[in-house]
């Protein structure tokens, strides 16, 4: 008895009586039954323990070992000596009606914080994929009442039924999703962001060059500093430098093209960073075209100029970069110091700023494999769901 009493407190089933248990290759059997004990009528309130009947149920639970567990639970039901109503004995562990605990559905929706397809987790567990997929669900990922002091607004490509991309909206501060949006048109982030009563509190508001974001910032988060995240901008330097390297690989033999296709990533670390190898590799590279040269060089200033410590110093290099390349006048760069132009205000507020998209940029990484474990979303409902509980656990 002992023996048995241990068991049931290290399954967390103190509650039931352990009257025998089967082994199989794949699943294990519990023979249970509830402790008897004083009932109340749901007709009269009476108190009984007056038994009527038993009825055996099979009740699936959390696995053991790696082994479906499964109750053959001895279901007690009880007459009332008042009005003679029979009803079942009540159990936490299992709901009325239900054939599996509600601890197994516990464990699935933490199951889900793993990057694992619903295929998978129906197999760990022992149950149906569409259970699994009506368990997603079960959490209530609503739209919040407040808009966090630091906001950060980006967009993903999750092709739903919505359309190719939808917006996300992030604290960074926090590390949590704020929502998830079915598109990216302006007019429904304008119709969501005004229904909060705090949108005049949000301090930052983070973003990407997007000239509709920045329009509703200033237009719905009046006081509200707005920044630009960094990898953006440094994007499209590299981006610019990118170009020129194709333009000037382009022109040599097919030795050397395959060699500066398979060395690109030299040209974009930082020259510091690399090692006495890789610059001597670098410096031969730059020699074959003095456009290659300044490119690089200019992506080196523009790296300096994103290493600075604050605006003061940020405003300085950047004047001085753009002088640089100015001179240097490459084709490539030309869209590249028009986007400093027009965002220079909102980039040099990043320096200032201790938030950055990165939290941001990760959750969109976790959305792209979401979405390729499960072969893509086409219900914008169940993507949502799957993202939240991947992502704010």
């Amino acid at each position: 008895m002992l023996h048995i009493d241990c068991i049931s407190k290290l399954l967390d089933m103190e509650h039931l009586e352990l009257e025998n248990v089967e082994h199989y290759a794949n699943r294990i059997i519990l023979h249970v039954r509830l402790q008897r004990r004083v009932s109340e009528c749901p007709a009269c309130r009476a108190l009984t323990d007056q038994i009527h009947d038993y009825r055996q149920q099979k009740v699936k639970d959390c696995p053991i070992l790696g082994k479906k567990v499964i109750w053959h639970y001895r279901k007690r039901r009880y007459c009332c000596p008042c009005c003679g109503k029979r009803f079942y004995e009540s159990n936490y562990l299992l709901p009325k009606w239900h054939r599996i605990t509600n601890r197994l559905s516990a464990q699935c929706l933490e199951l889900f914080s793993f990057k694992q397809s619903r295929k998978d987790i129906s197999k760990i567990l022992g149950v149906s994929q569409s259970t699994v997929g009506r368990w997603l669900l079960l959490r209530d990922y609503g739209k919040p009442q407040l808009l966090p002091k630091v906001l950060s607004i980006d967009e993903f490509k999750g092709d739903t039924e919505y359309g190719k991309y939808q917006c996300i909206l992030t604290s960074p501060t926090e590390k949590r999703i704020v929502d998830i949006l079915p598109t990216r048109y302006s007019s429904q982030l304008y119709n969501y962001l005004r229904e909060f009563p705090n949108r005049k509190q949000v301090q930052y508001i983070v973003t990407d060059m997007n000239k509709e974001y920045l329009r509703l910032a200033k237009q719905l988060l009046p006081n509200a500093t707005i920044v630009i995240d960094r990898f953006h901008v440094v994007r499209h330097c590299t981006w610019a430098l990118e170009n020129v390297r194709k333009r000037v690989q382009s022109r040599l033999p097919k030795e050397q093209r395959i060699y500066f296709k398979r060395s690109k990533k030299l040209l974009i670390a930082h020259m510091d960073k690399l090692s006495a190898e890789n610059k001597a590799a670098v410096e031969r590279m730059l020699l074959v075209s003095p456009d290659l040269r300044n490119a690089y060089l200019l992506k080196e200033k523009f790296y300096e100029f994103m290493a600075s410590k604050d605006a003061q110093t940020a405003h300085e290099r950047l004047r001085a970069f753009r002088l640089f390349a100015y001179t240097a006048n490459i084709p490539e760069f030309t869209s590249f110091l028009t986007m400093i132009e027009n965002w220079q205000p909102y980039i040099l507020n990043a320096f200032n700023c201790p938030y950055s998209n990165g939290f941001t940029e990760g959750v969109n990484n976790t959305v792209k494999v979401i979405k390729r474990i499960a072969y893509g979303y086409r219900n914008f409902r169940n993507f949502r769901a799957r993202i939240f509980a991947t992502v704010n656990t």
